[in-house]
């Protein structure tokens, strides 16, 4: 059995996975474009420019939460997968989340990252 320290041949690691999920119908919306950009092709533009891969399951997933006035509230979200290892990435994806709250008008995006969830908020916490 080969150790962990030891380099496995034909495998090489990607990092952590990290995923997050945007409200499908908010994802090609005009109003919610930048000049002629869309949501999607601004996420596009973002995860190949820094990470150059990303996976996205267009397959719609529900989300349902309890919001701000206690109540439930649900959408059918996309999610969208990246790897990376170095933390300063994550905070830079963060930071792409907060500006993608403000712009699709969402209190909340949720993120998993490895074993840990968060909301990333467009307001602090």
């Amino acid at each position: 059995m080969t150790q962990p320290n030891h380099p496995v041949p034909h495998l090489h690691s990607l990092g952590k996975m990290t995923v997050f999920y945007i409200p499908s119908h908010k994802l090609d919306d005009p109003r919610f474009y930048h000049d002629t950009e869309t949501a999607r092709s601004a996420i596009h533009r973002f995860l190949m420019q820094r990470y150059r891969a990303y996976t996205q399951t267009p397959t719609p997933v529900k989300g349902y939460w309890i919001d701000g006035h206690d109540e439930m509230v649900h959408d059918v979200m996309e999610r969208f997968e990246v790897s990376f290892n170095y933390e300063a990435e994550f905070d830079r994806l963060i930071e792409f989340l907060v500006a993608m709250c403000v712009r699709l008008n969402e209190d909340a995006i949720y993120v998993t990252r490895g074993d840990h969830s968060y909301l990333v908020s467009r307001q602090d916490a």
